[in-house]
C-alpha cells in the first residue's frame, strides 16, 4: 500500500477517534421542539399519550391510527356510516377550509365525536359554530406559567403547568350548543379553554392547551389526572388517532433512518468526509504521461500533384482527357440523376440545361465537344487544357462542385 493511502487512512481514523471522544463526553441537550408526534419520546411528543389513552378509556374500546387528513377520514367513514367513532387530533395549529369544516360538522351531526386539542383552531370552523378564540390579554392579565392555572368542570383543584407560553381562551360561545368543560384561571377570573359543542347527534370537543397532552406533562401526576378526566368525556367505542402530521413531516429519502438517528447521522457524514479525503489523495497522477500520437497529415494535394506529374511525364494526354470526361459525367449523374449514355440525346441535353440553369446552346456545344473527344484517340497537352477549361466553365455556371 502506498504512503499516501496510509496517510489518508490514519487521518480518517484520527478524526473518527476524536469525534467518538467528544461525543462520549458531551451532554446531550434536551430537544424541546413541539412536534406532537405519536412516535416522539421528546418532552413535547405524544408517545406517552398514545400509549396511555387505552389505559385511561379502558380496553373494551377499539384504538387505531389514521394516516390521512380528518377530511379524508370523515369522507371514508361516511361511506360505511361509521359514525360511532371518536377522532383525536392534537397539534400546534389545526386549520380547515370551509369545505373541510362542513364535512367534519356533518360527521358530528350524524353521531360522530371529534376531539381537537390545539393552540390555534381555524376561523372557518369556529365561525360556523358561532365561537371565537383569542389569546389572553397581556395588559390585563400579565399571564405567565406561574400565575396561570387550569381546572376541569366544577373541580376546585388547580393544575399548574410550567414551560407554557401560549394562553388562549374562548372569548365568545354559543350558549345553545356549548358546554364549558375546563377553565383557565388568571387574576381571579375563570375563562373557558375547554368546551363541548353539541351538534346534531354528536359532539365536538375543543381544547386550547395541547401541551398538557404531551410526554412532559403526562409524566407528572397532576397532568395525568387532568388528561384522564378530560378524555372521559368521549363516549364512542372506537377511537382513531390522527397520525397525519407525523407522516406529512416525515422525510421521504431512503436515508431518513440514518439522518434522524444522531449516531448514524455522525457515522454517515464521517464516511462522506473519509471518501472525500481518499479522493483528494488519490487524485494525484499515478502513471506516466501518455505520449501524444498526432494523426497522419492530409497529403491529398501532394498525391494529386504526383499523379499529375506521372501522367505528364508518360506523355499520354489522352488518358487524362478520358478520365476528366468520365469524372465530369459521374458528377452529372450524381447531382442531376440523368443518364449519360448518349451525350447527343436532345431530351438529355434539354433536361440538363433546365436543371443546371445553363442555356441549351452552351450545353449542346459542350457535350458535342465532349462526344468528339471520346471518339478521338490522339491528344496534345493543349487539348487537355481545352477540355479542362470548358468543363470548369460549365461547372462554374451550374454551381456544380
Amino acid at each position: 500500500m502506498k504512503k499516501s493511502i496510509w496517510i489518508g487512512f490514519l487521518l480518517v481514523l484520527s478524526v473518527a477517534i476524536g469525534i467518538a471522544l467528544i461525543d462520549a463526553g458531551a451532554k446531550r441537550p434536551i430537544n424541546w421542539t413541539k412536534t406532537y408526534n405519536f412516535r416522539d419520546k421528546i418532552p413535547y411528543g405524544l408517545f406517552v399519550f398514545r400509549n396511555e389513552v387505552p389505559h385511561i378509556l379502558g380496553a373494551d374500546r377499539v384504538y387505531a391510527d389514521f394516516g390521512e387528513t380528518i377530511y379524508e377520514l370523515v369522507d371514508r367513514l361516511d361511506s360505511v356510516k361509521g359514525y360511532e367513532t371518536a377522532l383525536l387530533d392534537v397539534y400546534q395549529q389545526v386549520s380547515y377550509s370551509d369545505s373541510d369544516a362542513k364535512k367534519i360538522l356533518d360527521f358530528v351531526d350524524r353521531g360522530g365525536e371529534v376531539f381537537i386539542a390545539s393552540t390555534y383552531i381555524g376561523k372557518q370552523l369556529l365561525d360556523t359554530l358561532g365561537i371565537k378564540a383569542e389569546s389572553l390579554q397581556y395588559k390585563l392579565f400579565v399571564p405567565t406559567d406561574k400565575n396561570v392555572s387550569y381546572s376541569l368542570g366544577q373541580d376546585t383543584a388547580r393544575l399548574h403547568l410550567d414551560r407554557i407560553n401560549d394562553f388562549n381562551v374562548f372569548s365568545k360561545l354559543n350558549a345553545r350548543t356549548c358546554t364549558i368543560l375546563g377553565q383557565l384561571h388568571a387574576r381571579g377570573r375563570a375563562i373557558p379553554n375547554f368546551i363541548r359543542v353539541s351538534h346534531g347527534e354528536g359532539s365536538l370537543y375543543l381544547h386550547l392547551l395541547p401541551e398538557v397532552f404531551t410526554n412532559y406533562h403526562l409524566l407528572q401526576q397532576d397532568g395525568y389526572e387532568y388528561v384522564a378526566r378530560a378524555l372521559e368525556q368521549i363516549k364512542s367505542k372506537k377511537i382513531l388517532f390522527s397520525d397525519y402530521y407525523f407522516k406529512s413531516g416525515e422525510s421521504a429519502t431512503p436515508l431518513r433512518v440514518i439522518l434522524t438517528s444522531p449516531g448514524f447521522n455522525q457515522a454517515w457524514y464521517l464516511l462522506l468526509f473519509g471518501l472525500f479525503v481518499l479522493l483528494v489523495f488519490k487524485s494525484k497522477r499515478e502513471q506516466r504521461a501518455v505520449k501524444i500520437v498526432r494523426p497522419e497529415p492530409n497529403l491529398s494535394k501532394e498525391f494529386a500533384k504526383t499523379i499529375g506529374t506521372l501522367y505528364y511525364e508518360n506523355g499520354d494526354p489522352g488518358n487524362i482527357v478520358h478520365k476528366k470526361i468520365d469524372y465530369f459525367l459521374y458528377a452529372i449523374r450524381h447531382s442531376y440523376h440523368l443518364e449519360t449514355m448518349d451525350l447527343l440525346d436532345r431530351k438529355f441535353l434539354r433536361q440538363l440545361s433546365l436543371k443546371s440553369a445553363v442555356n441549351l446552346e452552351e450545353t449542346t456545344a459542350l457535350f458535342s465537344f465532349l462526344h468528339r473527344c471520346r471518339e478521338q484517340h490522339s491528344f496534345s497537352i493543349e487539348d487537355v487544357r481545352d477540355v479542362n477549361r470548358k468543363i470548369e466553365e460549365f461547372k462554374s455556371k451550374a454551381n456544380l462542385i
